[in-house]
């Protein structure tokens, strides 16, 4: 369970650095963001991505970072397939992404 909370929080990072970029978020929601949304995208975006590496790291000791390097590859080609193909599906996707990290970090807390 914890290999899917690092690659849904690599997932979210990703996300996060694409939409903090005016022609994705444009495809996405269809208005321009403000300087303040794409600031507040890539700092959470930092976070995801870090908390993602430490986890895989802690977790899985010297494999851990070559996990990651893989859960990395993985969101990008995931991410480049819907930005390219159906931009309309991003804001479902990244909706399951939150939902998946809130459950598999609370699964993990309690058990």
């Amino acid at each position: 369970m914890s290999e899917l909370l690092q690659f849904s929080l690599c997932l979210l990072a990703f996300n996060c650095f694409a939409l903090a970029k005016f022609n994705h978020y444009r495809d996405v929601f269809k208005v321009r963001p403000t300087q303040k949304q794409s600031n507040q995208f890539v700092i959470a975006a930092w976070i995801s991505i870090l908390l993602s590496l430490v986890l895989s790291v802690v977790e899985h000791k010297g494999y851990g970072g070559l996990l990651f390097c893989g859960y990395m590859a993985l969101s990008i080609l995931l991410l480049m397939t819907f930005y390219s193909f159906k931009a309309s599906w991003v804001k479902p996707m990244s909706v399951i992404n939150i939902t998946t990290i809130f459950l598999s970090g609370l699964y993990i807390s309690v058990f």
